[in-house]
């Protein structure tokens, strides 16, 4: 992320996701790998860890 406006669109942009196809697609879009993405989101990453694997699909317990 090169500016704090595109990071905290970033953040929001996964804080809103309602799958982990859809943190997924976020993530190709900032060319991030999900390595990276762990590594530098951490907190980000629990919570796209939490989401289910497709829209609509129940979310497993936290």
């Amino acid at each position: 992320m090169d500016s704090f406006r595109e990071s905290s669109a970033f953040e929001l942009a996964i804080k809103t996701a309602e799958s982990k196809v859809e943190v997924l697609e976020i993530l190709r879009e900032h060319v991030l790998s999900e390595e990276a993405f762990t590594n530098r989101f951490p907190v980000l990453a629990k919570v796209a860890q939490g989401l289910p694997d497709v829209p609509d699909e129940t979310a497993p317990p936290a």
